[in-house]
């Protein structure tokens, strides 16, 4: 993992430990990952020290509430892409405001290039993968971006065909776009060393976390994301420079009663429920 980004905290305090204790492969990947992430290491998951544990289980990682606070106990939070539905017609269906706002359709051309640089638990990244697009999705919380490889190395042993369009990074998307932007492409129309050699993609995608929601309405695995993560007060400077490096738009996912993102209006609109998909499009600039 990239060790020039977030490796800690400081909203919640985050340790490592092996569940069971005794496992001794189970131990052995929390030395590891503990080393990766600078984060301490904890023999076993019960210390109340620190607010939330990142528990390396035989198989899989998992977050636990430990603080002492509402989100203490119940159910461990984990990530499993294989419950998304990308097989079914609902699912796969090119009618979703996602695959819309994105520019997915049978008279579109081929999938567009993508960059989710709010990539989180991964699940729109993951979406967009199985519909034929290459996306790398990028995430700068390091506690996030274990959890995301984690459970993409999973999801990828049942998925092959997604995983081959997915790619992880583990960065900051802002200094990311900073160092991308349609300023330093090189003649060759690729992108500085930095960067992986990556083009700019044709669409930028932005999940940046939604404003604070009644706590009885948000499930828990978005307070916790929250508590670790913050308010992503970068978010309209990410979006800005987005508009400067995608080749044809930026997707900015949004509460559906929310204020667009910076005051910034979108040239369209695609809603669903509870949520839309604001587009900016980049190829009249």
């Amino acid at each position: 993992m990239n060790g020039h980004v977030i490796s800690q905290t400081d909203r919640a305090q985050v340790a490592i430990c092996p569940d069971p204790h005794a496992d001794p492969v189970s131990m052995k990947s929390a030395v590891r990952l503990a080393g990766e992430l600078n984060l301490p290491l904890l023999e076993k998951p019960n210390d109340d020290e620190v607010d939330i544990l990142l528990v390396v289980t035989p198989y899989r990682l998992e977050l636990r509430v430990v603080g002492n606070t509402e989100l203490r106990g119940g159910r461990a939070i984990a990530v499993d892409l294989t419950r998304l539905d990308i097989a079914s017609g609902p699912g796969r269906s090119l009618k979703q405001p996602l695959f819309k706002a994105v520019g997915i359709g049978r008279k579109r051309g081929p999938p567009p290039t993508i960059m989710d640089a709010t990539a989180g638990f991964g699940e729109d990244a993951w979406l967009l993968a199985s519909m034929g697009c290459q996306v790398l999705a990028v995430e700068r919380h390091c506690v996030i971006a274990a959890m995301l490889h984690d459970t993409v190395r999973r999801a990828g042993v049942a998925q092959p065909e997604t995983m081959a369009r997915f790619q992880l990074l583990h960065n900051n998307s802002l200094l990311l776009l900073k160092s991308t932007s349609s300023h330093n492409v090189t003649a060759d129309g690729h992108l500085p060393a930095e960067c992986a050699g990556f083009l700019p993609p044709e669409v930028i995608y932005l999940d940046p976390m939604f404003p604070p929601g009644r706590k009885r309405v948000e499930r828990k695995p978005l307070r916790v994301l929250r508590w670790l993560v913050g308010q992503d007060e970068d978010a309209s400077q990410l979006l800005k420079l987005a508009l400067n490096v995608a080749r044809r738009r930026v997707v900015v996912k949004r509460p559906i009663k929310a204020m667009p993102l910076g005051g910034w209006k979108p040239t369209a609109i695609h809603k669903g429920k509870a949520l839309r998909y604001d587009v900016y499009s980049t190829q009249t600039r």
